[in-house]
């Protein structure tokens, strides 16, 4: 350890150690064959010079990519992608290589020497198109909720005398906080934000809650609290993967995270701190992440401390807010924007200011709003004012040809980083002019002024100019903004700064300029980023939970004037290239189209004063391919995760299978239900399309496995909420595999059910229930008998009546809820039956494999349980399909209902039913 330093050191020790051992074993065995460095090079050269015009010649191995060839995240992102498909043998570069994979020899380094394991014969699909762009807007409301009750919440463990920091918030709180932690036999710790330089982190540091100070949060607080997290990340990671480790965060706006239904905000600028904590939930997996507000009418600070410190060690809703009247959290609402009748508040000739440039996405809107208004639109951007090009660029049109003619008429030799700046500038100030000319064309007057948006005095200049000739400014768009992608913990303060000084001290120059005007809108363009957070981006989901704060703080401010801060999804244009659409696709999301976004928007801005402040604004899918989408990396939220044993999960000693526990379906299905819900709060459990196991997860007496639930992106679809969700582990070797799949379906409301299907003409049973549960028929232990009375059996279709699931208490040790979702015993119930089913009509056992689609129609089962009747679809030896109902037997409705049920017949079933007691169980 002394000597791997880095991580080439390191790749190339496993490398060598690697072409040691990995001797052919015989005439079949793959030999080790690493790609050649050369080979790797030449393609990566090409593709950069491909990618960014650069002459090849230009190009040398130790360049940096952001310091000498001007490569932003963005465009690493379009390299790397096309490298891949270059390369299909080569390993992926995952985010978290790119703060040490800094020039082009290192990464050539990293795909030459971790390449060469045996490739199979199949090669990866590189034909995978992202959705096209959809016309439609997705349009979400933040709103706040009162929390669900306790049922929900399951314990998280730190090591008993774990340290746990928090931060010194100069008044009773953090002190308070301190004495409660060392009541759960934690080593508490008040550490100051203005001594950082002596905050060593040990060992066993496994918490860190950052406390806003009640005289308030400035811009330099949250700078020190990123600081602090850098400093805090190895042992908090590391102790998340042992044992556990939590980081949360404490802000002072109203209870409600500074939506209007709290009141008053007292400090928008701790709003920021939910970013941090929602941006370390992506990069911490291991790391349970929280943010909480606090209400101005709370109790005394040692109330709030006890309260605070028992909601940190359960698991719960990432944002919760504390206010006198209980817990609130907060959730999306679907709010399709209706017509309005109200017009524009702003005219023909009337002074708009848009920053964030003359080019993409502010482009399109300032023509949008130029073609609705005929106003005089100012816009501020970074680059320079737009100057006659020189002749010898007049015919060239790519990025290569400028760049090589920059070198060719540059005085002097140029560096690539100076020639890729020129070419961009080139480039700018075209779509500048080309901007300027479609906002004259459509009734629109243009103007535009350079202005760096963080100098207070030059902004203000630019304003009184535009006042003295055309008038006061009537609205105000706020749409600049910086990236710097970096993970955490590579991230510099200096970089945290620029990002976060571009949106914030922008808004605040811009409405100091503004001063008196009486403005009809403001309009902050913040980014999905500030509400969920992302991988990266921890000074951008910050600056735009600020931005999001202070658009709440201006409208209760000004009444008259609409007030929003819009939080963007990617936009198809602008900063999202070709390979980023393809990798937002592949997560599940969708870019907005500009025309659609832009339209959206002038449309936004003819409602009232008043309306919803803090929106989120995706762009509309194509429902059919979403639907389709079977990608593993659209899976991108982890719900929770378990430990599954014998001893916690008593149950699993009443499901066994040669020998051997086998996690049942029916407790698949809960568990992935509770994912869904868990990141989808205020949502209900209406059922599941396409599930399939994929992986039977098995248990010996003893033995212990790890499962992670896994979430991603809810969207919208005929009026339902659907959740990919996956439930994987991890095996002794450490490799991950993923055991079922399904898309969860919620709703805010259940719709009424069906009618039930009619009972079947069936025959007499002939077996008791204590003949049926004899390992010759079902190998169900004592918690599963659920079968009370078998109706009847026939070739297409069986019928019973089922007991309910006791409570999930009585199964489990420390449950997930205090009472299910569905009712796995009722569920399992029916795949009983097909079991016995299938006996009757093959003489041969059965087990789940599918199941195309569940609605469940109420929020519990009836306590005196079910009737199930069965219809049989289609049949043969080996395979069988079927319709399965769940009915009321007092009611005759409709609880539930399975299609598309499918299961695997086999003879060889029948001897593994057989061994249903553990191996090595007294």
């Amino acid at each position: 350890l002394g000597v791997l330093q880095t991580l080439g050191q390191i790749v190339a020790h496993l490398t060598a150690a690697a072409r040691a051992v990995a001797q052919p074993a015989g005439p079949s065995a793959p030999s080790f064959a690493p790609l050649e460095r050369s080979a790797v090079a030449t393609t990566l050269l090409t593709v950069i010079a491909e990618k960014t015009g650069y002459p090849q010649e230009m190009l040398e191995m130790e360049m940096a990519l952001d310091s000498d060839l001007g490569i932003d995240s963005i465009k690493r992102v379009e390299i790397l992608s096309a490298l891949q498909e270059k390369l299909p043998g080569a390993p992926a570069i995952k985010p978290d290589h790119l703060g040490t994979l800094q020039t082009v020899g290192q990464i050539v380094d990293f795909l030459a020497s971790v390449s060469g394991a045996a490739q199979s014969a199949a090669q990866p699909d590189n034909d995978f198109e992202p959705p096209s762009v959809g016309d439609g807007i997705e349009r979400k409301v933040l709103k706040s909720i009162p929390v669900e009750s306790e049922a929900d919440r399951m314990p998280l463990k730190l090591p008993r005398g774990a340290l746990v920091w928090v931060s010194d918030d100069g008044c009773a709180l953090s002190e308070a906080l301190c004495t409660q932690l060392k009541a759960h036999d934690l080593d508490a710790q008040k550490v100051s934000l203005e001594r950082l330089d002596e905050c060593a982190p040990g060992a066993n540091l496994a918490g860190l809650i950052l406390v806003a100070p009640p005289t308030g949060v400035d811009d330099r607080f949250l700078e020190d609290t990123f600081c602090l997290m850098q400093r805090a990340e190895a042992s908090l990671n590391a102790n998340g993967r042992q044992g556990g480790a939590v980081l949360a965060s404490v802000s002072r706006l109203n209870g409600h995270f500074g939506l209007a239904a709290g009141g008053p905000l007292r400090d928008p600028l701790s709003g920021g701190l939910a970013g941090l904590t929602k941006t370390a939930g992506h990069e911490w997996p291991d790391v349970h992440c929280k943010a909480f507000d606090l209400a101005a009418d709370l109790a005394d600070d040692a109330s709030v401390a006890t309260l605070l410190v028992d909601e940190l060690l359960v698991d719960g809703p990432p944002e919760t807010g504390v206010t006198a009247a209980g817990l609130r959290t907060l959730i999306l609402v679907d709010e399709a924007l209706e017509d309005s009748d109200g017009s524009l508040p702003i005219g023909y000739g009337d002074v708009v200011v848009i920053s964030g440039g003359a080019r993409g996405v502010t482009a399109e809107v300032a023509v949008s709003l130029a073609a609705a208004s005929q106003a005089t639109l100012v816009l501020l951007g970074r680059s320079a004012v737009p100057d006659v090009e020189p002749a010898w660029l007049a015919d060239l049109t790519t990025e290569a040809e400028i760049k090589k003619a920059v070198i060719a008429n540059s005085n002097g030799e140029l560096k690539p980083k100076e020639v890729g700046a020129r070419c961009q500038e080139i480039l700018a100030q075209r779509e500048i002019r080309q901007t300027l000319q479609r906002v004259k064309a459509v009734g629109g007057q243009p103007l535009y002024r350079s202005v760096d948006l963080r100098d207070q005095a030059a902004v203000a200049a630019v304003i009184v100019e535009i006042r003295n000739e055309y008038g006061p400014v009537k609205g105000l768009i706020h749409g600049a903004g910086v990236l710097a992608d970096r993970l955490i913990k590579d991230k510099t303060r200096e970089q945290f700064a620029q990002v976060y000084a571009t949106k914030v001290d922008g808004l605040r120059n811009l409405l100091a300029a503004v001063g008196d005007d009486a403005l009809g809108f403001l309009v902050m363009f913040s980014s999905s980023t500030g509400r969920y957070g992302r991988t990266g981006q921890v000074d951008y989901a910050v600056a735009n939970e600020v931005l999001n704060k202070l658009a709440q703080q201006q409208a209760g401010a000004y009444p008259d004037c609409r007030v929003l801060s819009l939080n963007w999804g990617p936009w198809d244009g602008g900063m999202v290239t070709p390979a980023l659409k393809k990798l937002f696709a592949e997560e599940g999301v969708a870019v907005i189209d500009l025309r659609a976004g832009a339209e959206y928007l002038v449309k936004e801005l003819s409602r009232a004063p008043g309306d919803a402040v803090e929106l989120v604004i995706l762009g509309g899918r194509d429902e059919a391919v979403e639907d389709s989408q079977g990608h593993d990396n659209i899976y991108v939220s982890k719900a929770f995760d378990l430990d599954l044993s014998i001893d916690q999960y008593p149950f699993l000693a009443s499901h066994v299978i040669d020998g051997k526990a086998v996690l049942p379906m029916a407790v698949m299905i809960e568990w992935m239900a509770h994912g869904a819900i868990h990141n989808n709060p205020g949502l209900r459990f209406h059922g599941f399309n396409d599930l399939r196991v994929l992986k039977g997860i098995t248990l010996a007496q003893g033995q212990s496995h790890t499962l992670q639930v896994m979430t991603g992106k809810a969207f919208k679809s005929g009026g339902v909420h659907v959740v990919p969700v996956e439930l994987s582990g991890i095996a002794a070797n450490g490799q991950h595999f993923v055991h079922s799949r399904a898309r969860i379906v919620l709703a805010a409301k259940l719709p009424e059910s069906k009618p039930a299907m009619d009972r079947l003409e069936l025959n007499s049973y002939a077996r008791s229930i204590e003949e049926t549960y004899r390992p010759d028929r079902l190998f169900h232990g004592p918690d599963f008998h659920g079968i009370r009375e078998v109706i009847g059996c026939a070739n297409d279709g069986i019928a019973s009546l089922v007991r309910p699931a006791p409570l999930p208490s009585e199964w489990i040790r420390q449950p997930l809820r205090n009472a299910w979702l569905a009712d796995p015993l009722a569920l399992d119930s029916s795949f009983q039956l097909m079991i016995l089913w299938s006996f009757e009509r093959y003489k041969s056992g059965s087990l789940p494999v599918f199941a195309g689609r569940y609605r469940q129609y109420r929020d519990n089962f009836p306590q005196t349980g079910v009737e199930i009747r069965i219809r049989i679809t289609s049949q043969n030896s080996s395979k069988a399909a079927a319709e399965i109902d769940f009915v009321d037997p007092a009611s005759g409705a409709l609880i539930a209902r399975i299609e598309d049920y499918e299961c695997v017949i086999d003879a060889s079933l029948n001897a593994s039913f057989q061994r249903n007691k553990l191996q090595g169980a007294a």
